[in-house]
């Protein structure tokens, strides 16, 4: 990266507000250590507790996604390893009253289409219904492609006071970069 996009970067992260931002490779260690950052952060700059207890879930929900299902794109493998560890981004801006959460990892055409009906479905269900579908979801058995419970978005939509957006855009590789937004 040259200077002026360096430059261009810094007054962007400067100019929208944002409370933390992170791009890289992500494990559990790292979920601790930005965690741990974004508590902090968020202390000093957010009175309400519920808000931060809810923005701190999702970034939690959202950085376990990526773990769990960021393994495809154009990522390096580590060392000595053909297995690539997750790679993706997580934004947290503050906006007028309102906290945001912004993350995203590459998905495969497949993943990205169902990750889109699935969170529009979300975004168009009220508390009650988002409160029934964890219920059931929960008596559910696991779905068979899930690394997990299968409630995560449902959480995170569940602890979002505005509907959740996303958007996948095919980078020049063929690979979907998959973005998902929650306000709080």
């Amino acid at each position: 990266m040259d200077f002026a996009r360096f430059n261009q970067l810094s007054h962007l992260l400067l100019n929208d507000e944002f409370v933390l931002s992170y791009s890289g490779y992500v494990s559990e260690d790292i979920l601790k250590a930005v965690g741990d950052t974004l508590r902090e952060r968020l202390t000093s700059h957010v009175d309400n507790s519920n808000q931060i207890r809810n923005i701190f879930s999702i970034f939690v929900e959202l950085m376990q996604n990526i773990i769990r299902y960021g393994d495809d794109g154009p990522q390096p493998a580590m060392k000595d390893s053909m297995q690539k560890p997750s790679f993706g981004i997580v934004l947290v801006s503050q906006s007028k009253g309102h906290l945001s959460v912004m993350a995203g990892n590459y998905v495969t055409d497949d993943e990205a289409e169902m990750l889109m009906g699935r969170i529009n479905a979300l975004a168009t269900s009220s508390d009650e219904e988002l409160r029934q579908m964890y219920r059931d979801k929960l008596r559910e058995p696991v779905e068979a492609t899930s690394k997990g419970a299968s409630l995560g978005l449902i959480e995170i939509a569940r602890r979002a006071s505005l509907p959740l957006t996303c958007e996948a855009i095919k980078d020049s590789s063929g690979h979907n970069l998959f973005m998902i937004k929650a306000t709080v």
